[in-house]
C-alpha cells in the first residue's frame, strides 16, 4: 500500500512553534485517475511510480513520473476526488514542522455560485516534494475559498 495513513485536524487547534519547511510542486491540475479524496505521503520510487501509473492511467500518452530522490525528498498529495463542474480548486500553501510532526496546509477552492461552469468532471489535485522525514505527517484545510 503506498497511501500513508494521516490525520485532519482543524485550523484553531493552538499551536506550538513552528518552522517553515521548503516545499516544491511536482504536478498540479485538473484531471487524474484519482477519483476519491486522497491525501498522499510517499517514501520510496516503487510506491511513486505505482502511484502516477494511477494517477495517470486516463491519459492516452502518459507522462513519466517526475524524477524524485527519495534518499532526500519524499512525495504530498492533496486530490479533491471527483467533481460534476469545473470551478474546484487544491493548493497546498505551507509545510511547517511541528515538534516531531510534519503539517501540510491546503486550501480547496469551489465554484461561486451562479457561476458560468466547465459542465465536465474534473479532478483537482496539487502534489509536492519536501525534504524526506520519517516522522507523522499530519494535513490542516484551511478554510475554503469562493
Amino acid at each position: 500500500m503506498f497511501v500513508a495513513a494521516c490525520s485532519v485536524r482543524a485550523v484553531g487547534q493552538a499551536a506550538s512553534e513552528t518552522t517553515g519547511v521548503p516545499f516544491a510542486t511536482v504536478a498540479g491540475g485538473f484531471s487524474s485517475g484519482i477519483r476519491e479524496p486522497t491525501q498522499i505521503v510517499i517514501r520510496t520510487h516503487d510506491e511513486w511510480v505505482a502511484f502516477w501509473g494511477r494517477h495517470t492511467r486516463t491519459q492516452v500518452a502518459p507522462p513519466v513520473a517526475p524524477a524524485v530522490d527519495f534518499s532526500r525528498e519524499m512525495v504530498v498529495g492533496v486530490f479533491l476526488g471527483e467533481q460534476a463542474t469545473g470551478g474546484y480548486e487544491v493548493k497546498i500553501t505551507k509545510v511547517e514542522r511541528t515538534g516531531s510532526e510534519l503539517r501540510v496546509h491546503y486550501r480547496r477552492k469551489a465554484p461561486d455560485p451562479g457561476a458560468i461552469l466547465v459542465q465536465a468532471l474534473t479532478q483537482p489535485y496539487h502534489v509536492i516534494k519536501v525534504s524526506r522525514d520519517p516522522g507523522p505527517l499530519v494535513f490542516f484545510r484551511e478554510s475554503l475559498v469562493r
